[in-house]
């Protein structure tokens, strides 16, 4: 088993621990956020490309086979995936998931060079289901209404967590638009899950009323207790999936 699959299937098995929330610590001269609800329920992790969120394990596990099905969407989707060009050779042939469909949408997951997730989405209109979205997938956590996504990431200025750690800072980044203002007091979490070989730390955000313009937003930094040492394990963005790399953000 690879470390991503380790890795992933650390994340399937949620119930081995969970952690409670920690207070976000504002700039100097700030006031503590108070103590926060969980960001998600750590029993029915999911995570989404579009609309339609799935379990982590539906990646973790046999390929998928909903490109075969019979029936006109799975048949406009044969036929996108026979597409040529560059937007269409990066797209697995097959081993899709379909992780969700109503009367208007559709949407499939697959998993594709690199361990690389892709997504195809239709819709039905009036000339009846066609292919409306496609590429490359970086799924967010799916989270309880009211609350945004955030990613998080080590303090550049501070030594990297090792092996004795239990306390450290997170700067936590809150990803919708909200016109360039930091999170602080709206930060929720972090959730921590942990395994025999990870850490998954958590956070989401409560977004600011009305509405915001889109700029580059500044991180608020949050203490983050794991309940123990960090010992030999990966200290993991769990927000993302496959959970990331705190010390390299992605694009």
């Amino acid at each position: 088993m690879t470390r991503l699959m380790r890795t992933l299937a650390a994340v399937v098995a949620l119930v081995v621990a969970v952690g409670a929330c920690a207070e976000a610590v504002p700039p100097s001269g700030g006031t503590p956020s108070p103590a926060a609800t969980p960001a998600i329920d750590p029993l029915d992790l999911r995570y989404k490309c579009e609309a339609f969120p799935f379990a982590p394990g539906l990646l973790t596990g046999a390929p998928g086979t909903a490109e075969q099905a019979n029936d006109p969407i799975a048949a406009h989707l044969r036929a996108h995936l026979a597409g040529e060009g560059p937007d269409f050779d990066s797209l697995p042939d097959a081993g899709w998931h379909l992780t969700g469909q109503d009367a208007q949408h559709a949407e499939f997951v697959a998993v594709g060079g690199d361990r690389r997730l892709f997504v195809v989405v239709l819709k039905n209109g009036p000339e009846g289901w066609q292919v409306t979205d496609h590429g490359e997938c970086q799924p967010r956590i799916e989270l309880a209404e009211g609350l945004g996504a955030a990613e998080w990431a080590f303090d550049p200025a501070k030594p990297k967590p090792g092996p004795a750690t239990q306390v450290f800072d997170a700067l936590v980044t809150e990803l919708s638009c909200n016109s360039g203002q930091p999170a602080d007091g709206r930060v929720v979490g972090p959730q921590i899950v942990s395994s025999a070989e990870t850490f998954l730390v958590i956070f989401a955000v409560r977004p600011r009323p009305g509405g915001q313009d889109c700029q580059a937003n500044p991180s608020t930094r949050v203490r983050v207790d794991l309940g123990e040492p960090l010992g030999d394990r990966k200290l993991l963005d769990g927000g993302r999936f496959p959970p990331g790399d705190p010390a390299q953000p992605r694009p």
